[in-house]
């Protein structure tokens, strides 16, 4: 049986990269960058919370990782003080904070002089609230051919792009989206001595929620978005006099629960995408 995604499966990747000899690196360095390395990056798709507890446990495993954050964000708001709390607390454990784009927000056109612009306005516009902001970005849900598109530029508007060939071909690239590979493969990854280099994709919503399927994750996931969202309404008096400590813990595991049985009811066929993003 494969183990489970969990922050104690993560930890034991980890550590198995660092008796490998491995170092963490930044996506942002300029200079010439020898020896065993790894490129960590986490995509915060969902849940600044479930990013924090990564970020500490990177902060415990004395390793250091590139949050990529998102401006425009259907889930949270990144612009509200207790975002930017979170994702300052994320620095303040050592980490670096990078720029996670959706395309459905940049306008590909057939010159790219519209993309830079755009990649440009949003990260100025965010240092403003997020001086810690490192100049690296990712994509959200790349197609294809973006990724080909791109692929050759190192950076875009002065922004490091993870997924150009530097950190996206020349090297091995390991993703964990959609629980792709389960965890025995990536303690392989990082245990052997042939790669001096690698990007791996850890996303928090994967060893945070935990599990060993989508559905798992995704309905332990739903209490930790609840509750993020549930910090404005709770602001209503109403709702702070008649549910003074937030919704009950009950309520949201029977929602996560009702939720899983949806899901349940009729088979789907799904089949995980391959290795591209």
């Amino acid at each position: 049986m494969s183990e489970v995604y969990s922050l104690e499966s993560y930890r034991s990747i980890i550590r198995r990269a660092l008796s490998a000899g491995y170092t963490f690196a930044p996506f942002t360095t300029e200079e010439v960058v020898s020896g065993k390395r790894i490129y960590l990056r986490h995509d915060v798709d969902y849940s600044l919370e479930m990013a924090l507890k990564l970020a500490e446990a990177n902060a415990e495993l004395g390793i250091r990782g590139t949050f990529c954050v998102l401006l425009r964000s259907q889930v949270y708001n990144l612009l509200s003080q207790p975002s930017i709390d979170a994702a300052t607390r994320i620095h303040d454990l050592g980490q670096y904070l990078g720029l996670h784009v959706p395309l459905s927000s940049i306008p590909l056109r057939d010159d790219d002089y519209s993309v830079e612009a755009k990649l440009r306005a949003d990260f100025e516009f965010l240092r403003e609230e997020v001086p810690v902001l490192s100049p690296v970005y990712s994509w959200h849900n790349p197609t294809p051919e973006t990724l080909e598109r791109y692929l050759l530029s190192r950076k875009k508007a002065g922004l490091v792009n993870t997924y150009s060939s530097q950190f996206f071909r020349d090297i091995p690239y390991y993703s964990d989206s959609n629980l792709r590979h389960p965890v025995e493969a990536f303690k392989r990854f990082v245990a052997g001595d042939e790669v001096e280099a690698m990007q791996i994709v850890f996303h928090p919503l994967y060893w945070v929620g935990g599990g060993t399927s989508m559905r798992d994750v995704l309905s332990r996931a739903w209490c930790y978005i609840i509750r993020e969202r549930e910090r404005e309404i709770r602001l209503n008096r109403f709702y702070a006099e008649v549910l003074p400590h937030g919704m009950p813990e009950s309520v949201l595991q029977q929602f996560a629960e009702r939720w899983r049985e949806a899901t349940e009811r009729e088979p789907v066929e799904w089949r995980a995408p391959q290795d591209h993003a």
